[in-house]
């Protein structure tokens, strides 16, 4: 299974309560009506920073993560090569994203731990 996360940081002129806002509320919605991720999404998950560190710790520079599980690259691929990913999802990025500082990383779960 394959995980990609995207480090997500909000356009300058947005509050963090507006980007949370569209982010869940009018991007996602939209996400929906996808059919190629509506098909090949396992799981997601949004992660809306919620400030605050412990002392000495340095805090992201992120206002959220999206995580979207996919059962492997073909299924990724057949996800964000289709046309309605560009024309619904990118699209809608442009208004509430800073698309130049996301940032994307595909990773497998190792887990040792769970309770």
């Amino acid at each position: 299974m394959i995980k990609m996360s995207l480090f997500l940081t909000r356009r300058p002129d947005l509050t963090f309560e507006e980007f949370a806002d569209h982010w869940k509320n009018v991007h996602w919605p939209a996400v929906h009506t996808v059919p190629e991720v509506m098909n090949n999404t396992i799981r997601y998950t949004q992660q809306h920073n919620i400030g605050g560190v412990p002392e000495g710790a340095t805090a992201a520079p992120f206002d959220g993560v999206a995580e979207v599980w996919v059962e492997d690259f073909s299924a990724l691929k057949e996800m964000l090569g289709s046309e309605k990913w560009v024309s619904v999802v990118q699209e809608d990025d442009k208004k509430f994203l800073d698309t130049s500082k996301t940032l994307v990383m595909f990773t497998e779960e190792k887990v040792d731990f769970t309770r």
